[in-house]
């Protein structure tokens, strides 16, 4: 994504949508839809923490052109300072779109209504959305992902959580005793509640049917682990990224005093994976 600062006026630009964008979420798309054609999405980030959607992927979500605006650049100024800002970078602005909880300025003491006053166009505040009667708040999705909630997030989401990470070294076990299964870590993306799930691995244009696991392996060595075994299908893995896009719990993660006792469960699990996945894809 490129910064906002590093590019020249664009003329061109008549409307914008601003704010962090994180998970890119339904709500989200309801400001897409307030742009005119001639239009872009600033994404402000602090880039700082483990989020829903890294910012390549936030890029590839969004349907407008997106350019990012480094919180650290801009959290010093006052609210007039930085509407001076977008007016000098799009001289031809229109009309700006933001949510109705959108904070910016020195110390966040500008609100949207602010934008009002101090913008010299139309200024479109999106209102809160709810889902099921739950705000729609990035903040609440990634609560939903980490306790495991995989459905209701990606209810939220309007689309199914992924995440994606470099393939590494397991145990072994899986191809020898147990079930093979490709193994990632990454650092970046809000990780789901520890436990077993049915979803989907994404390798470059293939997509498998999947059980994934992720938290300690509390039948083994008990260390971290995010694994995908690839159903009905044996892999030769040639690529050192993949993704795991999540559907539905199965099971929380649990103990099993014995390497054929887990054998059964992943047995188990493979069933439920599959009458899950069956009508999907």
């Amino acid at each position: 994504m490129k910064n906002f600062f590093s590019i020249s006026q664009n003329p061109n630009i008549t409307s914008v949508a601003i704010g962090k964008f994180d998970g890119v979420h339904v709500a989200h798309q309801k400001l897409f839809e307030c742009l005119d054609k001639k239009s872009c999405v600033l994404v402000i980030d602090k880039n700082t923490q483990e989020c829903l959607t890294p910012l390549k992927f936030r890029e590839t979500l969004i349907p407008h052109a997106s350019y990012l605006l480094p919180l650290k650049d801009i959290y010093h100024w006052s609210g007039k300072e930085f509407v001076a800002f977008l007016c000098k970078k799009l001289p031809h602005l229109k009309k700006i779109v933001v949510g109705y909880d959108f904070r910016f300025g020195k110390d966040k003491n500008y609100g949207a209504d602010d934008l009002k006053s101090l913008f010299n166009g139309d200024v479109v505040i999106v209102p809160e959305i709810k889902i099921q009667n739950i705000p729609l708040h990035s903040s609440i999705i990634k609560e939903l992902v980490s306790f495991g909630d995989i459905r209701l997030a990606n209810t939220l989401l309007g689309r199914n959580y992924r995440l994606e990470g470099r393939v590494v070294l397991g145990q072994n076990l899986g191809s020898t005793e147990l079930y093979p299964t490709i193994n990632i870590k990454t650092h970046a993306f809000v990780l789901p509640g520890n436990g077993v799930y049915a979803g989907f691995t994404y390798i470059e244009s293939k997509v498998f049917p999947s059980v994934c696991f992720v938290g300690n392996r509390l039948s083994t060595d008990r260390s971290f682990a995010i694994e995908s075994h690839i159903l009905n299908k044996e892999i030769i893995l040639d690529k050192k990224v993949i993704s795991i896009e999540f559907i539905q719990k199965i099971r929380d993660n649990k103990h099993f005093d014995s390497l054929s006792k887990l054998k059964t469960q992943i047995s188990l699990d493979i069933q439920s994976a599959q009458k899950i996945l069956e009508d999907i894809h």
